[in-house]
């Protein structure tokens, strides 16, 4: 009796489902009918008919070589992550360190430009008047300051932000090296950017794509208005 496709179907008056449910409920019938396994052969890409061991071999081989490549894959994205927490981690101990506001916005500047590889970096402090306080690297910036009007969706979003933007935001953002920039990413500073912003600047148009994760550019956003808030002025 011949089970091959189409004929031996019709044969045994079954259908495909038939067989496959059938041999699904019974993982044990080739290792009872060796004889019917022995004369199966299953078509191989190469044209030839190969037999049934034999192709699962090939597909087991197969399958391997994916989980192989998969696994590569994970561990080079395992000790990237690895890396990039240890850079976060000198950037907090950076920030501890330092005794004043304008010390840790410096430390803050210093650690993402040299351990991130950030082009440019630019800090932006909000708050309802300008303060008589030294912020470093960073502009004082009133709340009302028209510059921020076009970043009110994204203060209103309160997430970080990495793309492109248009000229005028860029040149707002890095001033002189609005040209040089092409990507960034920007992070909130507290609740819904209510201490500030930090604009992150690259030359390189796909460094911060919007494939870019964004969930450590966060954190580094939490690390930096925890550490300058108990620095603010009230």
């Amino acid at each position: 009796m011949s089970i091959e496709h189409k004929t031996g179907l019709r044969e045994i008056g079954g259908t495909e489902q038939t067989v496959v449910d059938y041999l699904t409920g019974h993982p044990d019938f080739f290792e009872n009918h060796t004889e019917v396994l022995a004369k199966l052969r299953v078509p191989h890409p190469s044209g030839h008919a190969v037999s049934l061991i034999e192709r699962q071999v090939e597909v087991l081989r197969q399958q391997h070589r994916q989980l192989e490549r998969k696994l590569v894959d994970m561990i080079e994205v395992a000790r990237a992550n690895d890396a990039l927490i240890e850079r976060i981690h000198r950037l907090a101990l950076a920030l501890l360190e330092g005794g004043s506001l304008a010390e840790r916005l410096y430390s803050a500047q210093e650690e993402l430009r040299n351990r991130f590889g950030a082009d440019e970096v630019s800090l932006f402090l909000i708050h309802d008047r300008i303060p008589d306080l030294d912020a470093g690297p960073a502009r004082w910036l009133q709340r009302d300051d028209p510059g921020l009007d076009q970043f009110r969706e994204f203060l209103k979003a309160g997430k970080a932000y990495v793309g492109r933007m248009r000229a005028p935001q860029l040149e707002f953002l890095f001033g002189e090296q609005a040209d040089r920039t092409a990507s960034i990413a920007l992070v909130p500073l507290g609740d819904h950017g209510k201490q500030g912003i930090l604009a992150v600047g690259s030359h390189e148009a796909e460094r911060f794509g919007p494939t870019l994760g964004t969930a450590f550019l966060t954190r580094i956003g939490e690390l930096v208005a925890a550490a300058i808030q108990p620095l603010m002025p009230e």
